[in-house]
């Protein structure tokens, strides 16, 4: 139900109780996977059985994008990607690139691209 008090904004009636953490949080976890590379690296890694090194994800992102040959999708999943997952728990990379228990439990292909 929503409550409209006097002196609000019409906008401010229709949010909902939330403190500033987990609007932050939300906003960073929608602008994380707000892009398609990253929906990409996620919906790749959730469907192997074993974690892959970076270049095959890096010949694997080029091959699915149109826009992006082997080496420049390796840069920007070293650089770009890859970072933005890690830094909200999704994957850990070093030698192999692997999903943590973090990630979304529910990781189809059709839900994230």
């Amino acid at each position: 139900m929503v409550e409209i008090h006097m002196g609000r904004s019409h906008h401010d009636a229709l949010e909902p109780g939330t403190d500033a953490t987990s609007t932050a949080e939300t906003d960073e976890l929608f602008a994380v996977l707000s892009n398609a590379n990253r929906r990409f690296v996620l919906s790749h890694l959730s469907q192997r059985e074993n974690s892959p090194a970076l270049d095959p994800l890096a010949a694997a992102m080029a091959e699915w994008s149109d826009d992006l040959d082997r080496e420049d999708a390796r840069i920007a999943l070293h650089h770009v990607h890859l970072p933005k997952l890690e830094e909200i728990g999704f994957v850990e990379y070093g030698d192999t690139v692997e999903l943590t228990d973090d990630a979304p439990d529910s990781l189809d292909a059709v839900d994230l691209l």
